[in-house]
């Protein structure tokens, strides 16, 4: 369900190809014309050192969402810029400033306060974009999430529990984007991840979610893994880096998170 072209893979952000997934996670950013329907979610954390890569999501995104006090965030930098202007804020508002809800509520923007306090900001952005694509019929391809590490330790935790959560539940892909980092989940299964887009950083890593991974093996990492066993209390990968080829592949009997750094 994710379109293909001759664009050497940005034109894609995922798709199957027989039993092996493909991922091209940075397409969106590489080339912001994609034909495809995205959604884009603001959390409450810096900007600054991704302001390129939200001014390239943004053109892209269909629909837009700050999560309660990212709306602050937006505002702080693009208050003067015309266009950006979210859909939604979302979240039980204990962040957002007044007169920021005020000044996007006069462009268009529209409110929706949760007072749920067993869910993240996060996860009601994530409620309200199945609440639109119920109403509007209009599935999204893929969910970025700018501002999503960094900060405290409890926070960035949830944000990935989060990603977690969601990667079990649905099919649509969720790309966590911070300043120098890329992250999202691997399903169990074989993959392959396009890493030629020229916006990759030098690092790399595959963290085991959700309990251990009893078996993976990669290749394209400097430093391969055969049928390894990564748990917390153990061995996991980290500060892992490419070696050179287009892609890496990763063959996987459990839910994994693949991160890694961008330029």
């Amino acid at each position: 369900y994710f379109i293909q072209s001759n664009l050497r893979n940005y034109q894609h952000v995922a798709h199957t190809m027989g039993e092996v997934t493909v991922w091209s996670p940075l397409a969106c950013i590489k080339n912001p014309q994609i034909e495809l329907n995205v959604a884009l979610v603001i959390l409450n954390s810096s900007l600054s050192e991704i302001q390129d890569k939200l001014k390239s999501l943004w053109k892209t995104a269909k629909f837009h969402i700050c999560a309660d006090g990212g709306a602050n965030r937006l505002h702080h930098l693009f208050s003067s810029e015309k266009g950006f202007v979210p859909e939604y804020i979302a979240g039980d508002l204990d962040s957002v400033f007044k007169d920021v809800l005020l000044h996007y509520e006069k462009q268009g923007a529209k409110i929706a306060k949760f007072n749920d306090q067993n869910s993240t900001d996060f996860e009601k952005c994530l409620k309200l974009i199945t609440k639109h694509e119920k109403i509007t019929g209009d599935q999204f391809d893929v969910i970025y999430v700018l501002g999503s590490h960094g900060g405290r330790l409890d926070q960035s935790l949830a944000i990935l529990n989060t990603l977690y959560k969601h990667t079990k539940t649905s099919e649509t892909p969720l790309f966590l984007i911070a300043e120098d980092t890329l992250t999202f989940v691997l399903p169990p299964g074989r993959h392959k991840i396009y890493v030629n887009t020229g916006l990759e950083g030098s690092f790399c890593g595959l963290i085991p979610v959700g309990g251990s991974c009893r078996a993976i093996s990669t290749t394209g990492l400097a430093y391969n893994l055969n049928k390894h066993h990564l748990v917390f209390g153990n061995q996991i990968s980290s500060n892992n880096s490419f070696d050179g080829s287009d892609f890496v592949t990763v063959d996987t009997t459990d839910y994994i998170l693949w991160t890694m750094s961008t330029l």
